[in-house]
């Protein structure tokens, strides 16, 4: 059983890796027990994949427990089942997490059983404009403000944001037709453009060069940019822009950023780290 996804997402996502060296079997059934993060909590949601899309999954309240039920074909040899939980909660401080039992059954008998804490985030970084895919023109700058959130109760002294462009070739100039550039098939363009953030000095000064290593490094194509302390249960604004440089291939037709928040807590053994989602330009 493994969390997909990050820490940031608003839903937790879980792949449960099947595998059966026995006979096919039917009408297997599925319990999942979710832990609740702390009394009074609301009751998360629960959602399974088919091939169909999600579909809910009923939830029967306990004492420090929720539990849904259902069935499933169990097919022989290796093979995946997807569930999505919702929360409902935000993480209080850091390493908060809602603890999941996943139990299959054949009649009486249980086929296997698993235990994970799926862990709730408590950074979070959502990108407020462009609303839109946007446009990378030749020249002038192109600027992207994200939120910053911080939902626990503990101070972030010295969190940053980092982020990274790709960049690959497409039929289509239009963002909104092709998406963002696939791992496969892309490259990255971080260091092909010049990039800037804003320190909040008030006027055009505030914006600061920021360039990516480029050492070789597992960060030679990451920008990374101090946002100072995060305050418990805070929000602020971020902004970042950037500009095509001559060392843009010609050939590339999509930009994707791909940003992150991350720092660690007063008091916390490990950092915290929230995503956002991917951001696509068309390059003019």
């Amino acid at each position: 059983m493994t969390t997909v996804g990050t820490r940031g997402d608003t839903q937790l996502a879980m792949a449960l890796d099947l595998s059966n060296e026995g006979r096919a079997r039917s009408d297997v059934a599925v319990r999942v027990r979710i832990g609740l993060g702390h009394p009074g909590d609301p009751l998360p949601v629960l959602e399974r994949r088919l091939d169909g899309g999600w579909k809910k999954v009923g939830l029967t309240p306990g004492d420090k427990t929720s539990t849904g039920t259902f069935r499933m074909n169990l097919p022989r040899g290796s093979s995946l089942a997807f569930l999505r939980i919702t929360p409902r909660v935000d993480s209080r401080v850091e390493g908060d997490g809602l603890p999941v039992d996943v139990t299959m059954t054949d009649g009486s008998r249980t086929l296997v059983s698993n235990h994970k804490t799926a862990r709730l985030a408590t950074l979070g970084l959502t990108a407020v404009s462009p609303k839109e895919p946007g446009v990378l023109r030749g020249e002038g700058w192109t600027e992207v403000v994200y939120t910053v959130t911080n939902r626990s109760r503990s101070a972030y002294p010295n969190a940053q944001v980092q982020a990274e462009f790709s960049a690959c070739p497409a039929g289509s100039d239009d963002p909104s037709e092709t998406g963002a550039c696939p791992v496969p098939g892309s490259e990255s363009a971080t260091t092909a453009l010049r990039a800037q953030w804003y320190d909040g000095g008030g006027s055009d000064s505030g914006w600061k060069d920021v360039t990516a290593p480029d050492d070789g490094s597992t960060f030679s194509e990451t920008l990374t940019m101090p946002l100072g302390a995060l305050p418990a249960d805070s929000a602020r604004k971020f902004r970042v822009r950037f500009e095509g440089g001559d060392d843009l291939d010609r050939d590339l037709r999509r930009l994707t950023l791909t940003a992150r928040v991350n720092g660690k807590a007063v008091g916390a053994s490990e950092r915290s780290l929230g995503t956002a989602a991917p951001l696509t330009f068309g390059i003019r």
